[in-house]
């Protein structure tokens, strides 16, 4: 079920409702240039999720969405140091082993951030369920981790600005 979060009263939910947050408001909440092309979306997301937090209602996130965040944060540093010291592109693999420790601490402070303000699902994968993503690839429009995520939580509730969890009805995902 889809519900647009412009449409919902957060009022209306309390503590017994639990909702997981996507990796991408996560970082539309967390992490200021993952919302540079639509900061718009970041104040709506953060409205909501403050009003769902008043309510009492059980803010989580997976340690996969932690795990996808990290990489998110890792490419756009990449790309922005690329952007600005172009040409040559410097690879993946020397940008870890020359800038490290800068990623370091963005990645550590969200950690602080996303300790302090969810409850943190630990997440399993298997050589089941990534076998399950393979032969169903053609049935849903999941990335690998968005897949593994729901193989972990089948009926949850999710807040995401990503479509590719509307196609899927075993979930309630609010989004806009």
């Amino acid at each position: 079920m889809f519900l647009d979060i412009r449409t919902i009263n957060p009022a209306a939910y309390g503590p017994s409702d639990i909702f997981f947050l996507d990796t991408n408001v996560i970082l539309y909440l967390h992490h200021p240039p993952s919302t540079a092309s639509d900061p718009g979306k970041a104040g709506m997301y953060s409205n909501f999720i403050a009003q769902l937090r008043r309510a009492g209602c059980s803010l989580r996130i997976s340690s996969f969405n932690i795990q996808e965040a990290f990489h998110v944060v890792e490419t756009i540093a990449l790309k922005d140091f690329n952007k600005k010291n172009s040409p040559p592109d410097i690879s993946r693999k020397d940008f870890r082993k020359r800038f490290r420790s800068s990623v370091s601490v963005t990645q550590a402070s969200l950690w602080t951030q996303f300790k302090n303000n969810y409850s943190i699902e630990d997440a399993i994968a298997n050589q089941a369920m990534l076998e399950s993503f393979i032969n169903r690839y053609t049935h849903h429009f999941y990335d690998p981790i968005d897949y593994l995520f729901t193989t972990n939580h089948p009926t949850c509730s999710i807040i995401t600005s990503d479509r590719d969890f509307s196609s899927d009805p075993t979930l309630t995902v609010y989004s806009y």
